[in-house]
């Protein structure tokens, strides 16, 4: 793969698998939020500015510290997420798990959910703002992961817990607060306790289907499929591993999608099958990780191994996408033993194909367009800061100029 290093943010404290999220803007572009443990949160991002160079531009860095209110002294930032809930125009909502020590005054665990602020602006988050839009709820278990799902027009926050749960949060729109959802009224899937701590946990929701994979501490995975409507249990699978399960990437179709056609092309070229099933990345923290395929029918039954996953130290998170603009897919692993690595399908099986050093323990990977010009960029999140890793701009632009080029002879322009 031919990528480049655009740009490292430093970090004077490093965070944990959990304290990592993206905020889409409606422009299409992407911006960067990480936690680290001693309470800052920082807000990244590129912009690409035209110089007289022979790609034609240069990426300018940008970094803010977010000054959220409610964290005291002592706390300690244990996960963060953060999504847009308005499809028009950006209207944020951020989720801050935290941790307070004796020494702070009275210890327990909370979630700040920060939200309110005014919508259509730039991401410039005032202390004012967010001091007045904050809303805190005591938890009785010490968090872990903090994710949100979308189900039937409104979002769901979820959030694993040490009580070896699950636990789902709403919005209540009448009161302008947030409450958790006990047992069935919540996520469905979320509903029963699991034999250990959940550390990861992914979903996805097609035309009325959500498909829910979660692994945790001692190694068990569940795989489940829920009727969204009905709210019931339509297909679960269970297993369990050796060694602890770091995360879990349900690979969608749109993961590799085709790009939309005009219609007078769409005689002319041949597209490729759209495949609704769907496959799933297992990482593990002492054994080789696995890759699942056609889990909604297949469930856990076929396992493929990712040779040599294994000798690079506990690896800590994944992600999957097109990295070589040819429809086919990369998984792309982040390892505390300062690796990266990256597997692609050969010849039927998943072969290690590239991989790089880094100065830091990986505990985060994303790929999302932080410079706003089209183009994804591979985020690699160690103990000491973030590294972009940017495709080389001459490759993509002449892989453009020989598709355009393509379809001007398909239309015998």
């Amino acid at each position: 793969m031919n990528l480049t290093n655009a740009h490292t943010f430093n970090l004077s404290s490093q965070g944990s698998i959990y304290t990592q999220t993206v905020i889409r803007l409606i422009d299409g572009s992407s911006k960067l939020l990480v936690a680290t443990l001693n309470r800052k949160v920082f807000c990244f991002d590129l912009s690409m500015t035209h110089l007289a160079r022979p790609c034609g531009c240069v990426v300018v860095p940008q970094t803010q510290e977010l000054q959220f209110t409610y964290l005291p002294g002592g706390a300690e930032i244990i996960s963060i997420d953060a999504f847009n809930r308005s499809t028009e125009t950006n209207d944020f909502v951020i989720g801050v798990t935290i941790i307070k020590s004796g020494d702070s005054g009275s210890p327990g665990q909370y979630i700040n959910i920060y939200s309110e602020w005014e919508p259509g602006t730039e991401l410039q988050l005032d202390t004012d703002s967010l001091a007045h839009s904050c809303l805190s709820l005591e938890l009785g278990f010490v968090p872990y992961q903090l994710g949100h799902c979308r189900v039937q027009g409104n979002v769901f926050w979820f959030l694993g817990g040490s009580d070896h749960r699950i636990h789902t949060f709403s919005e209540d729109k009448l009161r302008h607060t947030y409450t958790e959802l006990d047992g069935d009224l919540g996520l469905i899937e979320f509903a029963e306790p699991l034999p250990s701590i959940p550390l990861y946990t992914d979903v996805y929701s097609l035309n009325g289907h959500r498909t829910t994979a979660t692994v945790c501490e001692n190694g068990f995975v569940k795989l489940t499929v829920a009727d969204e409507v009905k709210n019931e249990i339509l297909k679960v699978w269970t297993s369990s591993y050796d060694g602890p399960l770091t995360s879990v990437f349900i690979i969608k179709p749109d993961d590799s999608r085709d790009a939309l056609l005009p219609l007078f092309l769409k005689k002319e070229m041949p597209l490729r099958e759209d495949s609704k099933s769907l496959s799933m990345v297992v990482t593990n923290g002492v054994s080789s990780c696995l890759v699942f395929s056609d889990i909604t029918s297949e469930g856990l039954n076929k396992p493929d191994v990712l040779e040599e996953s294994d000798k690079y130290d506990c690896v800590t998170s994944c992600w999957v996408a097109d990295l070589t603009f040819d429809g086919n897919l990369t998984v792309l692993l982040g390892t505390y033993g300062q690796e990266l690595l990256a597997y692609r399908r050969v010849d039927k099986a998943w072969r290690l194909v590239w991989q790089k050093s880094l100065a830091a323990p990986v505990i985060g990977i994303r790929y999302e367009d932080l410079t706003g010009d089209g183009v994804k960029e591979i985020i690699v999140i160690t103990t000491r800061g973030v590294q972009i890793l940017q495709h080389d701009l001459l490759a993509v632009k002449e892989t453009a100029l020989k598709r355009l080029n393509k379809l001007l002879d398909l239309t015998d322009i």
